[in-house]
């Protein structure tokens, strides 16, 4: 018995004196709670609305109906019928109710009247308008009358609407989930796994330059990356159109244009070289491939909210947001997916990861001239 609480008491020493293995333990649990919250604050943002908030409206309707439901919603008067619909489409006005003419007078029991109310499910605010309009109506509903009952159109979202919401959401966080991924694949183990089986030592008293192994491993790295990201970027680019089969019956690949995948393939070669270099960094101070895992799964998991973090931005962002490294990025594919891609927010993001890459490439440089990092045990 003594012998047993003599090593449990040796093991729990051994423990709580790493604090590499503390973390690994408890990491894992803050970070599913800080992704998990992240997400549900995304969904909240992009599906829900301020309590407060009053869509815009143009109302057609009788007056005991329009002062009901301008209560709750925020009248303009500045539109004719045709031109509140198509204010509606272009996401410049919430809703369009439109009661029949002599509504009062239209009852019937077999045939009730119906009041049309137009929106678009592309913009949350939209659909929230729609939502609200469709409750009070359901409230009032007396003498019976039918809401969007007729087989036209009401939800006056386009095709191309929908894409953009759907895609610009999903594209950049399967993008950086898929090239993270690809790289984690190869850093540890051509740094870490060199210095584990002894070959790094070899390797470093060569006559080369520290600097010129570290562009050789960083871009050599990059190339293998490259291949899965570029695998991945056809892939998603391909899945598109069944993504997105749910929401729009077209070929959604196609209304992208030669110019909008060549700033997305861009995108992804800066974030390659990025996260491969930050890999590195990590492959390079750590032991083993084992613990170079450890040290890099946090980074990944930052890589990933980072891909996500494009979902909080519903409006254009400041362009000052594209010059923090991988954010930008995420910025950049989300509005190249959404249509609304802005040439220097892309280049500012390409270049922010590229300036940060260099600066990796100097630190990993240092790093193979510290014996005490290579050659610690």
């Amino acid at each position: 018995m003594k012998n047993i609480l003599t090593i449990i008491k040796k093991e729990f020493s051994r423990f709580f004196r790493d604090k590499r293995m503390v973390i690994t333990v408890l990491l894992p649990g803050v970070l599913i709670f800080v992704v998990y919250t992240l997400i549900g604050s995304a969904i909240s943002d992009i599906v829900g609305v301020d309590e407060n908030y009053k869509p815009s409206a143009y109302l057609s309707a009788p007056s005991g109906y329009s002062e009901f439901l301008s209560l709750h919603l925020e009248p303009k008067d500045d539109f004719t019928e045709e031109s509140a619909k198509q204010a509606v489409a272009e996401g410049k006005l919430d809703v369009a109710v439109i009661f029949p003419e002599n509504f009062n007078e239209a009852f019937d029991t077999e045939n009730p009247p119906e009041v049309r109310v137009y929106y678009n499910s592309s913009v949350t605010g939209s659909a929230a308008g729609f939502q609200i309009v469709n409750m009070l109506l359901s409230k009032t509903n007396r003498p019976a009358f039918t809401i969007n009952s007729s087989a036209q159109k009401f939800d006056l979202a386009s095709e191309r609407d929908l894409t953009a919401s759907i895609t610009s959401m999903l594209v950049p966080m399967l993008m950086f989930s898929l090239l993270a991924s690809a790289c984690i694949s190869v850093a540890p183990e051509s740094i870490a796994g060199e210095k584990e089986r002894g070959t790094m030592a070899t390797m470093l008293i060569t006559p080369i330059r520290r600097v010129e192994l570290a562009i050789g491993k960083i871009l050599s790295l990059s190339c293998f990356a490259l291949l899965s990201g570029i695998s991945s970027f056809i892939g998603v680019i391909l899945s598109l159109p069944k993504l997105t089969s749910g929401f729009v019956g077209v070929d959604t690949a196609a209304m992208y244009s030669v110019g909008d995948y060549f700033m997305v393939f861009g995108i992804i070669i800066s974030v390659v070289l990025l996260i491969i270099s930050a890999f590195s960094v990590m492959s390079a101070f750590a032991k083993s491939v084992k613990e170079a895992g450890t040290l890099i799964a946090p980074l990944m998991i930052l890589i990933i909210l980072m891909g996500m973090a494009s979902m909080f931005f519903t409006a254009s962002p400041s362009i000052g947001l594209y010059l923090i490294p991988l954010l930008g990025s995420g910025l950049a594919m989300a509005s190249i997916m959404s249509f609304s891609a802005s040439g220097l927010g892309v280049a500012l993001s390409i270049i922010s990861n590229i300036v940060v890459s260099l600066g990796l490439v100097v630190l990993l440089t240092f790093m193979f001239k510290s014996e005490r990092i290579m050659f610690k045990k």
